[in-house]
């Protein structure tokens, strides 16, 4: 029985595939068992997705990689179980993802994405907390405050955000970013509370005045309208001549002096 030279040069073929694949396995195995033999020459800590890194800093997370490992330089890199030292940085709230690998030149790399708050919540029930843009519920820090929108009497004490927790939540975020993305207005706002009629009213740091915002949609163009309205009213008659200034309604602005006189402005 002849066999043809094609199936010949197949199998020779396949025969050296195969041993290349397990020749390249035997490298990658002694590869990794001189790894696991090598040293452990330092520790480099990265923090990003934060412009501050006030709540976890990386005194906090060095800490916490030498509570999981003693004495991190000159110990074995087989002794670093990495993939669950990222889950236990990930444990905390403020870790939103932790990866950590070592080098060429065996140092442990740790890299961390930290949460980064954009308002802080004040309940009905007077519970306060921050959230992120992802509506995580962040603990308040002993060590610091951060420089975030305020939010007050928020219908937000569940455990479990609900969808109308939610659509309130979507809301507050879109709010504060506004104003976190505008010196201005940032500087303006002391507050912002959200009332029994599911609207939001500001309240100012100059001017005896509050600013009925309504929703959280349509933004831009409500905050364009406050501005004029400060510049060609409040400018000419006073920063406290009106107690209610409304700018919920389209192309126009609905202010209340403290006679109780509505003044509209198209």
């Amino acid at each position: 029985m002849r066999v043809s030279r094609k199936k010949i040069g197949r199998f020779i073929a396949a025969t050296l595939w195969i041993s290349a694949g397990i020749t390249l396995i035997v490298f990658l195995v002694a590869a990794m068992r001189m790894r696991d033999d090598k040293l452990c020459s330092g520790l480099n800590i990265e923090i990003t997705d934060t412009k501050n890194n006030l709540f976890a800093d990386k005194n906090d997370i060095g800490g916490m990689i030498s509570y999981m490992v003693s004495g991190i330089k000159g110990r074995p890199i087989s002794d670093f179980n990495l993939q669950q030292m990222e889950k236990t940085l990930e444990g905390n709230i403020w870790i939103k993802d932790a990866e950590l690998f070592f080098d060429n030149n065996e140092i442990l790399q740790v890299k961390v994405k930290e949460r980064e708050p954009v308002a802080r919540i004040f309940t009905q029930s007077g519970k306060s907390y921050y959230i992120d843009k992802a509506f995580v519920r962040l603990p308040l820090s002993t060590k610091f405050s951060a420089r975030v929108p305020v939010f007050t009497n928020c219908p937000l004490d569940k455990t479990k955000w609900n969808a109308e927790d939610s659509t309130v939540l979507a809301q507050v975020t879109a709010i504060s970013s506004f104003l976190m993305n505008d010196d201005f207005w940032m500087a303006q706002i002391e507050q912002v509370d959200y009332t029994a009629q599911k609207q939001f009213v500001m309240y100012p740091k100059i001017g005896d005045h509050a600013i009925i915002l309504g929703d959280g949609n349509d933004l831009e163009s409500k905050f364009r309208k406050l501005f004029i309205f400060y510049k060609e009213v409040l400018a000419k008659s006073g920063w406290d001549k009106y107690s209610t200034i409304n700018v919920q309604f389209k192309g126009q602005v609905v202010a209340v002096p403290g006679n109780q006189q509505k003044m509209s402005v198209n």
